[in-house]
């Protein structure tokens, strides 16, 4: 018998409870949370009601051992899809909860779970030190100091395929002797950044530290595309404790994300859904009685939760827990080598067809097939508890990013390193899945070179026209590979940087701000003009204009726009200066202020 056979069993009572009369239970889509025997929701839990109107939902009783009757009111979800019963008292840590669901035309739905102990919050990493020679300075911008990055090879076939999107963070080296031991040189701060093919940067939004960005990337809300990514510290157990954040192409802030029932919101995934749902990672440090303990010993266990949230309502419509369907037993991590005892570490979630799905956990070395209504694992990819065998090549360890692609294949980024290392280096990876024969077969692997090991993190991005862009986590590289594995693209952050993931999409983006322009005096008639514009990408041409006062300026100069920043040497006796930005059919699309010559 497999370790998780127990879970299957209790899922199928889950699938059961949640059918209506006379219904099988494939065929209803509706999905409670916390789901029945949950070993530990949150204090501050809503009772999520998911797949059936609101006004279908009868009443809502939810009984704590110790705490007694919760009274509380529903609040429906956009769209009409369901409703959250929001307590008006939080629950009692550790107590027994029975819930009693009446929905109009069903049998009445009763269920327990329980509620968590919780373990001590960790507070944020503070690292303020820095590598100034590692940053670049602008003249322009004095306190802009984003990391340099290095293109160390670069092809035609690479080269129109859009921005490079990534979040710099310090990498953290896990010394080999201890897991519980991480060494950190931080570069610079942390913050959003796109850059062009070539390395140039185009946009940086400044955090500081503490605060870090992780998973920029471009998605759709609304029908629309924008940038998103999350924003928050980052704790010394590698989690994060902030939001998500959504974007338009002027930068502007259009929606701010948060975790429901209580947690912060993590830091490994922020994917939208077509629901108009934000799928995302909570990591909950709590207490439980670990086998082999005594008897009343609690002792710390790091549990990775999946939460599905309404966007424009902030409810939760679904949450899953590690801990409770996952065992404990299929994890590499032990209280040993991790000191807060991170047994899944769950790092990538993607929403899957018939309201399954997929999701990763690095400590486990395993990818899950989750359905959404019965909590059940359906199917196991890799670790102790795999339901697939593995051909030559295929399989992976500590992996990233994983995604079903089309065709049965699903592709990731195989660290292969943490400690503990069991490859010598990390690579991009896609791999065939044979159901039928329970089989998982190489199709495709790409790696830069045979000593690049990332310790954590990474991604992997198909692009279309088939190349694949990979991210190389704690290291600092990221490549483009043709769909054969032929390297394209290799581009680097300074030493001792990297980034959670790095994608690359087309970009276009029109900031609300103006250029900027800076003019310093060289001797009595010479003047070097500097200009600038944060997150710009339509600008050609730098159209120069200067005078003796703002009111009488005229053109001196237009140059191509070089870099992030351009500078134009000149002889003039004007006291002040403007720059406009010209597209490249030479028309103005911004102005900066008038300054003077300083």
């Amino acid at each position: 018998m497999k370790p998780r056979r127990r879970y299957l069993i209790a899922g199928l009572a889950i699938a059961m409870l949640a059918a209506p009369a006379g219904a099988s239970a494939s065929s209803t889509k509706l999905t409670i949370s916390p789901q029945p025997d949950t070993p530990d929701a949150s204090p501050q839990t809503q009772i999520s009601i998911l797949g059936v109107a609101r006004q279908a939902i009868r009443s809502v009783s939810v009984t704590g051992q110790t705490s007694g009757p919760h009274s509380g009111h529903l609040s429906s979800y956009s769209g009409h899809r369901g409703a959250s019963f929001l307590l008006d008292q939080q629950l009692t840590q550790g107590e027994s909860v029975s819930v009693e669901i009446r929905i109009k035309g069903r049998k009445p739905i009763r269920y327990p779970f329980t509620v968590a102990t919780l373990g001590a919050k960790q507070g944020p990493l503070t690292l303020t030190s820095t590598q100034p020679d590692k940053l670049d300075h602008f003249v322009t911008e004095p306190g802009l100091t984003p990391p340099k990055i290095t293109i160390n090879k670069s092809s035609k076939r690479a080269r129109g395929n859009g921005s490079v999107l990534l979040t710099p963070l310090p990498s953290p080296v896990v010394h080999p002797e201890s897991n519980n031991t991480v060494t950190i040189k931080p570069v610079g701060p942390g913050g959003p950044m796109i850059v062009d093919g070539g390395g140039n940067l185009v946009w940086f939004r400044q955090l500081t530290p503490p605060e870090v960005a992780a998973n920029l990337r471009l998605q759709r809300y609304r029908g629309r595309k924008v940038l998103t990514w999350w924003e928050g510290t980052v704790t010394p157990a590698a989690y994060g404790v902030g939001g998500g954040v959504i974007a338009n192409h002027a930068y502007d802030i259009i929606r701010t994300v948060h975790a429901g029932n209580g947690y912060p919101m993590d830091l490994h995934e922020f994917e939208l859904t077509k629901d108009g749902d934000a799928l995302m990672t909570v990591y909950s440090p709590i207490r439980v009685h670990l086998p082999g303990t005594p008897e009343g010993t609690l002792s710390p266990l790091l549990d990775s939760i999946v939460q599905e949230v309404d966007i424009k309502t902030g409810l939760v419509v679904w949450e899953w827990h590690s801990y409770g369907h996952i065992p404990l037993e299929t994890s590499q991590a032990t209280p040993q080598n991790s000191a807060s005892y991170d047994a899944f570490h769950i790092n990538a979630i993607q929403a899957l067809r018939n309201h399954r799905v997929l999701i990763s956990a690095r400590d486990t070395s395993a990818v899950y097939k989750v359905d959404q209504g019965s909590g059940r694992i359906l199917w196991t990819l890799g670790g102790k508890g795999t339901d697939f065998n593995f051909g030559p090549g295929a399989l992976f360890n500590l992996q990233h990013d994983a995604h079903m692609l089309s065709n049965g294949r699903i592709s990731m980024f195989d660290d292969g390193a943490g400690p503990p290392m069991f490859n010598p280096y990390s690579r991009g990876l896609i791999l065939q899945l044979d159901h039928r024969r329970h089989r998982a077969t190489l199709v495709r692997q790409f790696a830069r070179s045979t000593s690049t090991s990332a310790q954590s993190e990474g991604s992997l991005q198909r692009l279309p026209g088939g190349n694949v862009f990979a991210g190389f986590g704690s290291e600092p590289f990221f490549s483009e590979f043709s769909s054969r594995g032929k390297l394209l693209l290799d581009g680097s952050l300074p030493t001792d940087d990297g980034t959670y993931r790095t994608y690359r999409f087309p970009w276009s983006a029109s900031p609300k701000t103006k250029p900027v322009i800076v003019a310093q005096r060289q001797g009595l008639t010479g003047v070097s003009l500097f200009a600038s514009w944060n997150g710009a990408t339509r600008v050609a041409k730098w159209q120069f204009l200067a005078g003796q006062s703002a009111g009488f300026l005229s053109r001196i100069a237009t140059t191509p726009k070089r870099s992030f920043e351009t500078r134009v040497d000149l002889g003039t006796s004007a006291t002040v200066f403007a720059v406009r930005a010209l597209d490249s059919k030479g028309h103005v699309i911004g102005r900066s202020d008038t300054v003077p010559a300083s």
